[in-house]
């Protein structure tokens, strides 16, 4: 089964934001391997479970205060296509260029670099839900969820 086009508030091609996580090993099989982890947010304990496909480059999580729904697609594969266009292996000028082609007018560039992760980037399209992940100047990971209608309220696709 191959999914590679990012629906920007959707999923990735069949996959939908939304779906639980039976829904998701039915469509994509078991995944090679699983993560838990929490973290607090706003002085509350988050817990979210991530499912790693090596093979195809993606990941998925779905967030206990989402009612284990999925809500976050991440891929590094250069199968993965960004409206109709190939982008990872991108450097920060020609994504931004084509963000500005394809009429997003409000990404933000951010560099997080440290000493002991020179040279790491990202560009968000906040009202979109999506960060494009930089590593040594080259586009390496796409990052994106459902879109948020204000703070508190997800509009899952139907």
């Amino acid at each position: 089964m191959k999914h590679t086009e990012v629906k920007v508030g959707e999923g990735l091609g069949d996959i939908k934001f939304g779906i639980t996580r039976d829904e998701l090993k039915r469509m994509m099989g078991e995944p090679e391997e699983k993560d838990g982890f929490s973290y607090d947010e706003e002085d509350q304990a988050v817990s979210t479970e991530a499912w790693h496909y090596d093979d195809l480059e993606l990941s998925f999580s779905f967030d206990e205060d989402d009612q284990w729904l999925l809500g976050t697609i991440a891929s590094s594969s250069e199968d993965t296509t960004f409206e109709g266009e190939s982008v990872i292996g991108l450097d920060v000028d020609s994504l931004m260029n084509l963000l500005k082609n394809k009429g997003y007018e409000d990404a933000k560039q951010e560099d997080l670099s440290t000493d002991e992760f020179p040279n790491h980037h990202v560009v968000v399209l906040e009202e979109d839900s999506i960060n494009f992940w930089f590593e040594d100047g080259k586009l390496s990971e796409i990052q994106w969820g459902p879109v948020w209608e204000d703070e508190e309220t997800i509009v899952w696709p139907n």
